[in-house]
This record gives structure tokens, C-alpha cells and sequence, in this order.
């Protein structure tokens, strides 16, 4: 009795591996299972055979739907890396052409692990894989459900068509995270290089990060400088919560002092300026792990990871 006989084109045994070794789960469960091949024209095929006796047959519907599911997991993962990435490839260096040859492999290498749902992703770039990921994964158990017999070249083309859009998507999601990390990148190395040739104003300054979120800015003396700092910014006019995080991070460019210390970062709003400030002065940044200042102006502390 076939359960389940799957046709291919590509010169890959790796479902040939997987398919094997789901037989051999199941024949240690007592239920008599095999694997046979063969080739017709240039497609191969793979049969998973039951042995057609009544007692294998009643423990096989016993876990039919496991059966399945195992299988279709397994075409998942050799459609998704026989079919999928060269489709993917060829979409890249047809609408990507402009980028140079190191950011279409960085791109590629990203987009490959979004749809391999492996790696470390982004909240959307997460989304994106687990629900591509299911949907083609239901396809395939509905096609399994009516048919003994998959032919993955005609599969991919014809019933999982729709999807061509999913990875599209993912193609310019990951396009755009890419672009801009990369324009990111520069602008921090353009920033770094102009602390780096401005002259230093200060020795060393102390940032106190309050509880409010605000920021109070002292020199090694203890005087507090913040308005002296942000003068020049027309402080008047500044409003709102970011605005006050660009002034900081702007004060600190234009003094380029040769020191930072940072106190109080738990009462932080907003991360990213912590790491902008980390990211253009290295380490020129201290953070503080509990000094008497903090003590004396009732400041939180917390050693950052």
C-alpha cells in the first residue's frame, strides 16, 4: 500500500534521508513501513510503502494524521531550500541589481533565514516567516489529504503560486531593515569621525538621567551646565520628548568631551539614544554602578548588561 510517493527534479537526497528515517520511527512502533525509488525521465521518485497486512494498516490509521503532518513537514523543509531559495535568488538579482555583490549575499543570507525560520528576526520579519510558514504548510497537508502522490516541481508552480507575493514581501522588508541599518552605520561613522576631530571642550562630563526622564549635565566640578549645553540648541523652542534626546546626543557631538559618564540609565525613555551615544563615542562612555553623586541626588542605579 503506497502512502505516499513523492516526485522531484532536483539531484538532492536529502528528502530521500528524511522520509527513511520517519519509515524507521514508524517501524519501531511496530508498524511494517518502507522506502523504494526509482526514476522516470528526469524526475525522481521516493514511495513510502505500508506493508498491506490488517494489523499494520489498523495501527497506521491509528496515526495517520501524525504521518502526515511528519510529511509535510519534511516537503516543507525541501521545497523551502531546493525551490524557494533559487526562486528567491533569481528574484533578488533581478530587482536588486543596483546593490553590489557583498549586500545582495548579506540580503540573500537574511531573507534565506526568514523563510527558513531560523536565525534572529525582527518582530515583523518574525510574523512574516511563522505565517508563510503555516500557510504553505496547510497547503500541503490539504494536497496530502487528497492525493496519494506529489510532484513538488508542479506543486510549487501551480499550488503554491499565491505565496509568490509572501516572498516578495519579505524580499523588500528585508531590503529596507538592510538599507537602513547600512545608512545608519555610515551617518554613526560620519558622527564618530567628526567627534573625533573636534577639539574637546570638556575632560570629562556627568549625565544624570532623572526620573522623569530628563537629563541633567555636570562637569567634573559638580556645576550644573545643562542650560550651557543646550544654549546654542535655542532650548526655548525645543519640545518634546524626542526633540530633548536629539539635544542631548547633539550637546555631546559638538563638546566631544573625552569622557562620559552616564547615571541613572533605569530611568531612561528611550534606549536607542543610549546606544547612539555608545555607538559614537565607544569607550568614552562609563556607566555609572553607584557613585555618591547618584547617592546625594537620589538616583537609581543599575549596572547595564
Amino acid at each position: 500500500m503506497i502512502l505516499l510517493s513523492v516526485g522531484y527534479s532536483k539531484n538532492n537526497r536529502d528528502i530521500y534521508v528524511s522520509l527513511n528515517e520517519l519509515c524507521k520511527f514508524f517501524r519501531d512502533k511496530n508498524i511494517n513501513m518502507a522506502i523504494a525509488e526509482n526514476d522516470v525521465g528526469g524526475m525522481h521518485y521516493i514511495k513510502c510503502i505500508l506493508k498491506d497486512t490488517e494489523k499494520d494498516i489498523k495501527s497506521f490509521e491509528e496515526c495517520r494524521e501524525l504521518y502526515y503532518i511528519y510529511c509535510a513537514n519534511i516537503i516543507y523543509d525541501f521545497l523551502i531550500r531546493e525551490y524557494e531559495v533559487e526562486n528567491l535568488e533569481k528574484l533578488i538579482s533581478e530587482n536588486y541589481e543596483y546593490l553590489d555583490a557583498k549586500d545582495l549575499e548579506e540580503i540573500k543570507s537574511r531573507c534565506i533565514s526568514v523563510i527558513m525560520g531560523n536565525g534572529i528576526f525582527t518582530a515583523q520579519d518574525l510574523i512574516l516567516s511563522i505565517n508563510r510558514k503555516n500557510n504553505i504548510l496547510k497547503k500541503i497537508e490539504e494536497y496530502l489529504q487528497e492525493s496519494s502522490e506529489i510532484i513538488l516541481d508542479g506543486f510549487i508552480t501551480f499550488r503554491l503560486r499565491e505565496f509568490n507575493s509572501d516572498l516578495q514581501n519579505i524580499i523588500e522588508q528585508v531590503v529596507d531593515e538592510y538599507i537602513a541599518e547600512r545608512e545608519y552605520s555610515e551617518f554613526i561613522k560620519l558622527l564618530k569621525y567628526f567627534v573625533d576631530i573636534q577639539e574637546s571642550k570638556f575632560e570629562s562630563l556627568n549625565i544624570y538621567i532623572l526620573n522623569g526622564g530628563d537629563y541633567r549635565i555636570e562637569d567634573d566640578n559638580c556645576n550644573d551646565i545643562t542650560k550651557e549645553m543646550f544654549e546654542d540648541f535655542n532650548i526655548e523652542n525645543i519640545k518634546g520628548e524626542i526633540n530633548k534626546h536629539d539635544l542631548l546626543i547633539s550637546s555631546l557631538i559638538t563638546s566631544a568631551p573625552k569622557k562620559i559618564t552616564i547615571h541613572g540609565i533605569e530611568n531612561s525613555q528611550n534606549q536607542e539614544v543610549l546606544d547612539t551615544l555608545k555607538n559614537i563615542f565607544s569607550d568614552k562612555i562609563i556607566y555609572c554602578s553607584g557613585c555618591d553623586r547618584c547617592k546625594n541626588k537620589n538616583i537609581d542605579i543599575l549596572i547595564p548588561k
